[in-house]
């Protein structure tokens, strides 16, 4: 009788709805091989733009007990004939803060004394070529320019998102949520006044209240509770049109451009726009999504797309953040590009912020919980603050067809330290690899079912070249 052979070759068809290989995975990136890809850690910056040296920014020198808010700000100084980078904190003593990286500063500053009592939002952007914020929260708005102190603006509506486009600066605004506020000459202290430079645009529709507001592609997109309406502004003639109808909430803090489009969640799964048509992507995480995800956030460096959200991951386990009460578990990160996904469980992300400098790009997150009082970065090395990430991957039945089979041996390259479990519909076969490399198991078992299972806690696991081998009965 002659064998035959179940060979895994890639391991990323997660994503292939007509025969999913993959049932799930976690802190492992599956592509033609399993590899560990990414982690957490508290970030660390550049001390000069061309040194070596790192430094951390320091939390603790201002008694904080969580960081609630992170934004980041580039200015340039025609004075000085200086670009300087950033990075503003909102601390849980509702004070802003501020660090100018790249510039051996540790230290955290309290930026004119501004103070908020909700985490405010940003938005940057160039007025008269000087480099302006917009800093408010549910109360107040402060303005800051390059070169000036912060000014306030009273009795304005409670804005939720902001863009710029064309310079127009655009708002959303929680009530009334179905208008879309402008200033066409980039005054933010005009929301809220009609004026020759201001006004507002009624969206009364089955779509929804406005939610977010994003530039892209030369137009302005509103992201609404059901759908996406495009605004187009040409002088003084306006319009808007229906884009796309959703069957169900989209989740407005997942809105994010990403490369050459917008992704998005609902409980349904992950969605991309392109600014014509709306496409679900084929990842096979609907089953994994706990409801609405109230607490998910999303943003985007380069090609790739950071999803923070809660995944039920059904197996019974308990990773790191798990073990106590959490907002999100899990952190999705989606390659545009090659369409590679990755998923790092055990951290429970607050929210994430791109910051990107002449010397250095990362994308930095606060978070929920234990590590709450910390700036994170994402980094590469499947790791938590120094703890290994526990990896898994798991696959569908392996057999296309129910006929009895004799499973003879499983061969493997791997490390030291990588649990396998063969999954039969008469129970499971436990095996542990010993050492580094190609390495191979003998055995007789019985099957018309069979399932993969592969977990470690090594670190930045590699894996590869799985075959099983069998003989039909």
């Amino acid at each position: 009788m002659k064998s035959k052979q179940i060979a895994i070759t890639r391991f990323d068809n997660f994503t292939d709805e007509s025969k999913p290989l993959t049932k799930s995975f976690y802190n492992v990136l599956p592509s033609k091989n399993l590899k560990g890809k990414h982690g957490v850690a508290v970030a660390k910056f550049p001390s000069l733009p061309n040194s070596e040296d790192v430094i951390e920014i320091d939390i603790s020198s201002k008694g904080l007990t969580s960081v609630d808010g992170l934004a980041f700000f580039t200015q340039y100084s025609s004075y000085a004939k200086l670009t300087t980078h950033r990075l503003l904190v909102y601390g849980n003593d509702k004070k802003v803060y501020i660090n100018q990286l790249l510039d051996e500063d540790e230290d955290l500053h309290w930026l004119y004394s501004l103070q908020f009592d909700n985490p405010p939002i940003i938005l940057t952007y160039k007025k008269h070529d000087i480099d302006t914020a917009i800093i408010t929260d549910k109360q107040v708005m402060k303005i800051w320019q390059t070169g000036y102190s912060p000014y306030t603006i009273y009795d304005v509506p409670i804005i939720t998102s902001m863009c710029v486009n064309e310079g127009v600066l655009f708002c959303t605004i929680i009530d009334p949520a179905f208008k879309i506020w402008f200033c066409t000459d980039l005054d933010a202290g005009n929301i809220g006044q009609i004026s020759k430079n201001s006004g507002y645009i009624l969206l009364d529709d089955e779509l929804g209240y406005a939610r977010k507001v994003v530039s892209f592609k030369e137009d302005v997109y509103v992201f609404r509770d059901y759908g996406i309406s495009k605004i187009t502004f040409l002088q003084k003639e306006r319009s808007v049109s229906q884009i796309y109808l959703s069957q169900t909430l989209i989740n407005s803090n997942t809105v994010c451009v990403c490369g050459n489009m917008i992704l998005f969640m609902t409980k349904d799964g992950v969605y991309s726009f392109n600014g014509t048509k709306v496409e679900k992507l084929s990842i096979n995480i609907q089953d994994m999504i706990v409801g609405f995800n109230g607490g998910a956030t999303a943003n985007s460096l380069g090609n790739k797309y950071y999803l923070a959200l809660k995944l039920n991951f059904n197996d019974g386990k308990t990773v790191l953040c798990e073990q106590v009460d959490y907002t999100n578990n899990a952190l999705m990160i989606i390659d545009t590009e090659d369409s590679q996904i990755e998923i790092i469980r055990g951290v429970d992300i607050k929210s994430l912020l791109p910051v990107k400098t002449e010397v250095f790009e990362k994308m930095l997150a606060i978070f929920n919980g234990e590590h709450k009082d910390k700036i994170g970065e994402i980094i590469e090395t499947t790791s938590a603050f120094g703890n290994t990430l526990s990896s898994c991957w798991e696959s569908e039945n392996l057999c296309v067809d129910d006929k009895n089979k004799l499973f003879t041996s499983l061969s493997v390259d791997t490390k030291a330290g990588v649990q396998i479990k063969l999954k039969t519909e008469k129970g499971t076969f436990a095996f542990e690899t010993q050492n580094n490399g190609y390495q191979k198991f003998h055995f007789k078992i019985p099957a018309r079912e069979m399932k993969v299972e592969i977990s470690s806690g090594v670190s930045n696991l590699t894996l590869d070249n799985l075959v099983l081998t069998y003989y039909e009965q």
